[in-house]
């Protein structure tokens, strides 16, 4: 397949959904995970391409056969969950006809706002803070949208939740059929790392500004002594 998964959102998420798909292209996989069998062959090294949304397909009379089209070559599909999407079309049908694939499996979800489930009367939210769209929170039936109860894969980014990064590493672990610890480990040990090499260059920046401390003080009393000697030829050459 040509992508390794399909970003369905709503335009009012754009900036959600240009973050998620830089932070999944650019994500370097673990050396030790790379080349490991998984659900869909060997782990690559990134995961390239990722089809963003409608911008990236070509002008087209027919848009919709061009969404079907990217839909049927991607892996996955990931929806970043909010109130807006719970509420769009393009979101609704891009879902079903991914579940038309028989991918239901396959469905991803980022939860950025809202609340899940919450159009069932969860107390404490409204109808409208509801951020799955009803073609996730239902199965698909003779391709169409049924009573019966689906539960979404959902990695919560809200704070609070599993933020950003740990929302990220879940989708990733999803993505590559790798467990989510390992990610996180790789993580930990990437910032300890980084960690490190800040606190070695902070050392390094210490002792060099102490050695040019050290250079200057030496400097100023060289040119304080030599000063001080013309000042006493000078001296002595008026006598």
């Amino acid at each position: 397949m040509k992508y390794w998964a399909f970003l369905s959102y709503s335009h009012t998420d754009k900036k959600w959904g240009d973050w998620l798909h830089k932070a999944l292209e650019t994500y370097r996989v673990p050396r030790r995970l790379v080349g490991k069998e998984s659900r869909d062959g060997k782990i690559p090294e990134r995961l390239f391409p990722i089809f963003r949304d409608r911008e990236e397909l070509p002008v087209s009379a027919d848009l919709g056969a061009n969404i079907n089209e990217a839909l049927r070559e991607s892996r996955y599909l990931i929806v970043i969950c909010s109130p807006r999407s719970a509420q769009s079309r393009w979101v609704g049908e891009e879902i079903k006809t991914f579940k038309k694939l028989g991918r239901e499996d396959r469905i991803l979800a980022l939860i950025v706002d809202g609340e899940p489930n919450a159009s069932d009367g969860k107390p404490g939210f409204k109808i409208e803070d509801e951020c799955f769209h009803e073609a996730m929170r239902y199965r698909m039936v003779d391709g169409e949208v049924s009573e019966i109860r689906s539960e979404p894969i959902a990695a919560d980014a809200r704070e609070g939740k599993d933020g950003k990064t740990n929302a990220k590493l879940k989708l990733l672990a999803g993505l590559l059929g790798v467990n989510y610890d390992d990610l996180k480990q790789r993580e930990q040990e990437r910032r300890l790392k980084r960690a490190r090499m800040i606190a070695a260059a902070s050392v390094a920046l210490i002792a060099i500004f102490a050695a040019l401390s050290v250079a200057f003080f030496f400097n100023a009393r060289a040119a304080r002594r030599a000063r001080d000697e013309a000042r006493a030829t000078l001296s002595r050459s008026d006598f």
